[in-house]
């Protein structure tokens, strides 16, 4: 049986209260640990602190340096389209027929991986390597997921309901 209720385009975006959970049990967490390693080592905190919080530093911006040229949220699903926001944003459709693959993969940090069939088919026609990461294809695209809401789960659903079966 059908739901009546569905609608027939479906909102991905950010949302900063779950960003902001997140970065607190990050806190919490770290701050946890250095407590534990200063008692362990008979340290003083800020000795800990100094020592791991470069390298924290250090991972945070390699982190950022690598994500700057991803497509990101907010993405929308249609009955005709999928529409991506990506760097500088920039904007992206790409027409269910066209999409060769498009998968959730991860669950502590679950991503969108998309490959469209014929790039020149997209609007904008994609240009090789305009999205890509070291290590993909110069056609895919990865959208990074965390802190999305409606949650990876919904977004797997929507794209079964959604992706032509072959």
């Amino acid at each position: 049986m059908a739901d009546l209720d569905a609608s027939s385009v479906v909102d991905f975006r950010y949302s900063p209260r779950r960003h902001r959970l997140a970065k607190v049990v990050a806190a919490l967490g770290a701050a946890a640990l250095l407590a534990v390693y200063a008692a362990l080592f008979d340290e003083p905190w800020w000795q800990a602190l100094l020592r791991f919080g470069l390298i924290g530093a250090v991972v945070a911006l390699t982190t950022a340096w690598q994500l700057r040229r991803q497509p990101r949220l907010p993405l929308r699903l249609t009955d005709e389209t999928l529409h991506l926001s990506g760097p500088n944003g920039t904007r992206i459709s790409i027409g269910w027929a066209n999409v060769a693959r498009a998968e959730v993969r991860g669950r502590l940090e679950p991503r969108l991986v998309v490959r469209p069939l014929d790039p020149q088919q997209t609007r904008p026609p994609m240009r090789p390597g305009q999205w890509s990461t070291p290590g993909r294809g110069p056609y895919e695209l990865v959208v990074r997921l965390v802190w999305m809401t409606p949650g990876p789960d919904a977004l797997r659903r929507e794209l079964a309901r959604r992706l032509p079966t072959t």
